[in-house]
């Protein structure tokens, strides 16, 4: 009895250890009270309408956005959504459009009957986000109303994208003028469509795809609290910067544990603004966000992702989110939308290697395998509950016939986990890498699959999805 338990042991440390099995860290395990999970909760931003023509319109498309199990699309994505003309499937005409827009306009077609396609194939929620910039409240109730013709449910709604930004000003120069516009939308969407939730837009501050100050929330909200009335939301963008210096690759170690503390510090800066808010916040976009450092599409990329999700996954004032994004190349798709799905050149980031390899058309990233595994987790699940332990952080999901769970071993140890009894004897399937590893597709990573016991060994850098058949 003891050769063979002993012989089971050697097996699972060879399957899992990336520094030895002798080396794996005990680390006690809490969870956390539990949420309710809602509808829609977790998704992606469709914000590539520039990607290559007839990807949106392409059934292979809709197939691999359906194996991502995504619950929510952000329909018409975020800075083209402001000028977007849904009658013909691409951007408006006039002097306001950004030149790099107006330059893809003759190129650019995808109707709402690519979206209805999208939506119905992947089953996700659409959250639509409106034209405030360069539209009207007559013409956007009207796409509304054809999008649900078309068969796609019109639940949630967000007044915008990052209006707050210089380039709007023009139209909304304070909080406070776009509150008065955002009362009076939100009040005609509530009339036509009885039960939508609409959301409006806060300003996050300090967040590093937009210039300002860094830190803290600007002047916008206080204006914005004092016209704004009749939403059900407020939504955040939430992206960091890597803490690294330039053109410096996420290695193992000190750099990845920089990377991964810059995820969790800009959650710890934002989480009291949103847990002090009177109304329930959407997260419409949210990412590493980088272009000094060479961490693009890096496995240390991929697990801030998830460690970021899980955050906000746990937070019960979080009631929608949406990773930025879902097809596109480096830095950010989930999906690749080419062969040259790693190539930076001309983008103002920084490739982590001199060479990036091909991608498969519709393959994911470090982005996209770090959603997917949160998503797999949530599939029929009504409550969750955070995990926390010394090194890394997860979420166990209950509701369904069986409990399910994610664990992120954010470290640069092996470790080892007590589970709670909900986890034991389930399947825990395992992907690691390094985390300066550039990811192009579930091949780039290390797999395994065991059976979990009362203790797991995590590797160093790996997520784990424990299940009934992970």
């Amino acid at each position: 009895m003891l050769a063979r338990r002993l012989a089971a042991a050697l097996a699972l440390c060879a399957l899992f250890a990336l520094g030895g099995c002798a080396t794996a860290r005990q680390v006690p395990v809490q969870v956390g009270p539990a949420r309710t999970l809602t509808a829609g909760l977790l998704g992606f931003n469709g914000e590539a309408l520039t990607a290559p023509a007839g990807l949106w319109s392409s059934a292979a498309f809709r197939r691999a956005v359906a194996a991502l199990h995504p619950q929510a699309i952000r329909v018409f994505g975020g800075t083209p959504a402001n000028y977007w003309d849904w009658r013909t499937g691409t951007f408006v005409r006039g002097p306001v459009v950004p030149a790099a827009l107006a330059a893809e306009r003759s190129h650019v077609h995808v109707t709402l009957a690519d979206w209805a396609a999208l939506v119905r194939a992947s089953g996700a929620e659409p959250i639509y986000d409106l034209n405030l910039f360069t539209s009207t409240l007559g013409g956007q109730l009207a796409m509304l109303r054809t999008a649900r013709s078309l068969g796609m449910p019109v639940r949630f709604v967000e007044l915008g994208n990052e209006l707050y930004a210089g380039p709007y000003r023009s139209r909304f120069p304070s909080g406070a003028a776009y509150g008065r516009v955002a009362t009076r939308w939100a009040a005609a969407l509530h009339a036509d469509f009885p039960g939508v939730q609409v959301a409006a837009v806060a300003d996050p501050g300090g967040d590093v795809n937009l210039p300002g100050p860094p830190g803290g929330v600007r002047a916008w909200n206080q204006g914005l609290g004092e016209t704004l009335r009749g939403v059900n939301a407020l939504t955040f963008h939430v992206y960091f910067a890597s803490g690294l210096g330039r053109r410096q690759r996420p290695t193992r170690g000190t750099a990845a544990t920089r990377l991964l503390a810059a995820a969790a510090q800009r959650w710890a800066e934002l989480a009291p603004e949103i847990d002090r808010s009177p109304l329930p916040t959407w997260i419409t976009e949210w990412n590493l966000f980088d272009q000094r450092a060479a961490v693009a599409e890096t496995w240390a990329q991929g697990l801030a992702v998830a460690e970021l999700g899980i955050e906000q996954l746990a937070d019960p004032h979080v009631t929608q989110s949406d990773n930025h994004a879902l097809v596109a190349s480096a830095p950010f798709g989930a999906l690749f939308d080419g062969r040259d799905g790693l190539s930076l050149a001309g983008s103002g980031f920084a490739a982590a290697e001199h060479r990036a390899p091909p991608t498969r058309l519709y393959g994911v990233s470090a982005d996209g395998v770090a959603m997917a595994t949160l998503l797999s987790v949530l599939v029929g699940g009504r409550q969750l509950a955070p995990i926390a332990f010394t090194g890394g952080l997860g979420a166990m999901v209950t509701g369904g016939a069986h409990a399910r769970a994610v664990l992120a071993d954010l470290s640069p140890h092996t470790l080892s986990v007590q589970l709670p009894a909900a986890l034991q004897g389930l399947v825990a399937g395992t992907v690691s890498a390094d985390p300066a590893s550039v990811i192009d597709g579930v091949h780039s990573l290390r797999r395994a699959s065991a059976r979990s016991g009362a203790q797991l060994t995590l590797p160093a850098y790996s997520l784990t999805v424990l299940g009934v058949g992970s």
